[in-house]
């Protein structure tokens, strides 16, 4: 098991320094020219090499730190009282930086839990005593952290649904329950509740899969192969490890669209027009929950049916995994929750730094603000380096620097329910924007691990990109050693010999709308794990729960915020 700490702050800086030389180091340069008149030397002159130096030794690890634990001492969930004064926030250090701020507003369709009925899965027995009733919450390791959203799924209905048939749907994917319903039939799917575990597709696709299969209910959980790949003792879960421990719930969406539900292709302004929720078909028909492992360890023990193939076997103790059917003893299985959707005014902060030779092109830097916990990870690893870098750049602004094109540092709220903010602000700007954007650089989670950097590109970018790589030191190695160096060791394409890129961008973070609706080049940093040493987990383990805390952050992460470029 890898035992060096993940240095968020310096997967941090060299993402901003990845970013910057991007911005200072390539889309600043112009070829040269035999012209000898001023103004055109002075029009297309070099970018000044030494801007970039001094960007890197401005950044300063505590200030990161500092912005970290201060944003994550406060929920900022998006459409509450606190998205706004998040916005605030930001708005203002801005201001502080020199940038031109503003700060659009949008009305949109969110979901909420009641926070005083946390919704439930019940196992009852034919007598109808309780087999089980899951909490509804997490288990609270530090009294100290301010209480959090309960776990529940965005956009599910309002309901209560039972059965007596109970099936285990594997990771959900379409083909896993064309073959679940090969082996128990079709009819027996219908009017079933339906178990699956996250992984492998997004968690909406999951619930819609188990929809059109027949279920009339759903529920999700993290399965400890998945999450938890060392063991589910206390010593190898959170809160000594950053593994998931029994009661981890992660939440999130379950819209397969983005943007506003009720304004789709527009922008949800005070002025548009909006369809009703009836009309709405991008969203679950069914209630769903998702639960802790250690609650689907006792709800899976009740399963009949055939022993699943091994691939769809799991490793919570002391349960056979089953395609499923009638449960065990006569019992029910019912799913309650108590979710409402509401319209709620989000904002977003979008900060502006004047080109000097070619104000009306932007490059375009963005990260999200809302979470659905504290976020130390998502988002508000990438909101602290966001602010270090615009305090940067805001000195070197006073210092005389000037970027050839206008910078624009965008923070997008209400990303969590289907990147909402951005897609909102792209809607109603595109045509502005799709004439003047020159790329789209996203850092939703700065770092969540140490091995190497993982970029998502447009094909367009990768020239940029192997030339910025080859001048930023890597976080993690000798101070000779570049990030192009540490991919050509550990990530090298053989074939090509060119580091590894992962080439188009899908639908998962804001630059979404910035490649599908405005048409430009964009790309997703961050620093990343090995997974092969923490055992091929899906995503960080704590994604999405209420253990994503600065003090997490702080212990497995990175205890001195150290920085090594």
């Amino acid at each position: 098991m890898i035992t060096k700490c993940i240095l968020i702050s310096a997967g941090a800086i060299v993402a901003i320094a990845f970013g910057l030389g991007i911005i200072i180091g390539h889309f600043a340069i112009k070829k040269t020219t035999n012209s000898t008149t001023g103004k055109y030397d002075y029009l297309t002159r070099n970018a000044d090499q030494q801007n970039y130096q001094t960007f890197i030794s401005s950044i300063q690890s505590p200030n990161i730190e500092a912005n970290l634990k201060d944003l994550t001492s406060r929920p900022h969930m998006a459409g509450l009282p606190e998205d706004l004064a998040s916005a605030i926030v930001i708005e203002q250090r801005w201001i502080n930086d020199g940038l031109k701020v503003t700060k659009p507003k949008y009305n949109v369709l969110l979901s909420y839990p009641d926070d005083n009925n946390p919704n439930r899965v019940t196992l009852t027995s034919s007598s109808g005593t309780i087999i089980i009733q899951t909490n509804g919450t997490e288990k609270v390791y530090d009294t100290t952290q301010p209480k959090t959203v309960n776990p529940f799924l965005a956009y599910t209905p309002n309901g209560t649904v039972s059965s007596t048939k109970l099936y285990y749907g594997n990771y959900g994917r379409l083909e896993d329950l064309k073959y679940l319903a090969s082996i128990v039939g079709n009819t027996s799917l219908q009017g079933s509740i339906i178990i699956m575990r996250y992984g492998k597709i997004f968690r909406g696709d999951k619930i819609m899969n188990a929809q059109y299969y027949g279920a009339v209910g759903a529920i999700l959980y993290s399965d400890p192969i998945d999450y938890a790949p060392f063991g589910t003792s206390a010593d190898q879960v959170y809160d000594q490890k950053w593994y998931m421990p029994p009661s981890g719930t992660q939440r999130g969406s379950t819209r397969t669209v983005n943007g506003d539900p009720l304004t789709p292709t527009y922008p949800s302004t005070d002025y548009m027009y909006r369809i009703s929720e009836e009309e709405l078909n991008s969203i679950p028909k069914i209630p769903a929950q998702a639960i802790g492992y250690g609650e689907a360890q006792v709800i899976l023990q009740y399963i009949q049916g055939n022993n699943v193939t091994k691939d769809w076997s799991g490793a919570l103790p002391n349960v056979v995994y089953r395609y499923g059917g009638i449960l065990r003893d006569s019992a029910e299985i019912e799913v309650r929750t108590y979710n409402r959707q509401e319209r709620k005014d989000t904002y977003n902060v979008i900060g502006i730094m004047k080109g000097e030779i070619e104000p009306d092109r932007y490059i375009v830097f963005g990260n999200h603000r809302d979470a659905w916990s504290l976020g130390a990870l998502d988002p508000t690893s990438g909101t602290a380096v966001l602010l270090e870098m615009t305090r940067a750049i805001g000195e070197m602004y006073k210092n005389g620097f000037r970027p050839r094109r206008s910078l624009m540092f965008c923070s997008w709220g209400a990303e969590e329910y289907g990147l909402i903010g951005s897609v909102e602000y792209v809607e109603e700007y595109v045509k502005v924007l799709g004439a003047r954007i020159i790329s789209y650089l996203n850092v939703d989670i700065a770092v969540e691990g140490n091995y190497k950097l993982r970029v998502n590109t447009s094909p367009l970018l990768f020239d940029i990109i192997i030339e910025a790589s080859k001048m930023v030191p890597s976080a993690y190695d000798h101070v000779d050693q570049t990030v192009y160096d540490k991919w050509m060791k550990v990530d090298r394409n053989n074939i090509t010999n060119e580091p590894n890129f992962n080439y188009g961008l899908g639908a998962g973070s804001d630059y979404f709308s910035f490649v599908q609706l405005v048409g430009s080049s964009s790309m997703d940093a961050r620093y990343t794990f090995d997974s092969t040493i923490h055992g091929n987990p899906g995503s960080y383990p704590l994604y999405h729960t209420s253990y994503e805390v600065f003090s997490m952050m702080k212990k497995f992460i990175d205890p001195d915020f150290t920085v090594k470029i």
